[in-house]
């Protein structure tokens, strides 16, 4: 540690830019070695701290693609048709057609959903924790921000593809701790929607592999038919497409960005009309 000097920490932070990484990873790095180091010239380790006001020039920005239409089309109906993920298709469903983030998804359950009134409660999410501090590896929480609980109203194919995943009546011990804004666990949480292969509630990670899988599961058999193939999407990409073809389809942009984020609690069957209907 004695030997490392502000030149090296530099360095490193010019070299994730270099290869391309978020400038909040570069932040978190930079507020980590800085405290590191501020805690070691306390102790009397190093004389000064060498990560104190590294510079992190600007980096671009990746454009935020949304994913054309028949693009989903293929996907949609591979996933729906395939023995293996036809399990994960209402999930699929409820991103493409609500604009949820993957944490909202996971953490819905059936009381979330009101089939008369043809809306969805999103109040909550599923947070990765680790384990040595909280004893768990995954919790629900309080959503990104107090404006992200809303209600959602739900077209057709939403509503048809929820009442077909109740009435099957898949028994789940699934269960997960409620935490709250400190980190204590102040209750549970079960009943929830979707659940992978193995019944457990989905993960922003596991998700994004799941869709990887599947991309690449269709690619190798469009190679081998000579067909056309798919490219492959990050969850987010899900919000950025369900708002473009809104807009494209005619709906308000100030209910647009209720849907997404901000709190809600009308009923908005004209919103409804505009969604898109993937699946």
């Amino acid at each position: 540690m004695t030997k490392i000097t502000k030149a090296d920490c530099q360095k490193l932070i010019n070299e994730m830019i270099r290869d391309g990484k978020k400038r909040s990873t570069m932040s978190n790095l930079k507020s980590c070695l800085n405290i590191v180091f501020e805690c070691a010239l306390d102790d009397d380790i190093v004389a000064k701290n060498p990560a104190k006001n590294l510079q992190i020039s600007q980096t671009e920005s990746k454009e935020r693609k949304a994913i054309d239409q028949h693009q989903i089309d293929l996907f949609m109906r591979y996933v729906k048709e395939s023995r293996r993920y036809s399990y994960s298709y209402p999930a699929f469903v409820a991103l493409f057609n609500l604009g949820v983030r993957i944490g909202e998804m996971a953490a819905l359950t059936w009381e979330d959903i009101d089939f008369k009134a043809n809306m969805v409660r999103i109040d909550k999410t599923v947070d990765r924790y680790r384990k040595a501090e909280y004893g768990f590896t995954m919790g629900i929480a309080s959503p990104k921000s107090k404006t992200s609980i809303r209600s959602i109203s739900i077209n057709s194919v939403v509503k048809s593809t929820l009442l077909r995943l109740k009435m099957q009546n898949i028994a789940s011990s699934a269960c997960l701790p409620y935490v709250d804004d400190a980190g204590h666990v102040r209750g549970a949480v079960s009943g929830f929607v979707f659940l992978n292969s193995f019944g457990n509630v989905w993960n922003e990670p596991s998700f994004r592999e799941l869709i990887k899988r599947i991309v690449d599961d269709f690619n190798q058999k469009a190679v081998s038919d000579g067909t056309e193939q798919i490219e492959v999407f990050c969850p987010h990409m899900t919000r950025h497409t369900y708002t473009s073809l809104a807009y494209s389809a005619g709906a308000d942009v100030k209910i647009v960005s209720q849907i997404l984020s901000v709190t809600n609690e009308k009923k908005r069957d004209d919103a409804g009309q505009h969604k898109m209907k993937a699946g």
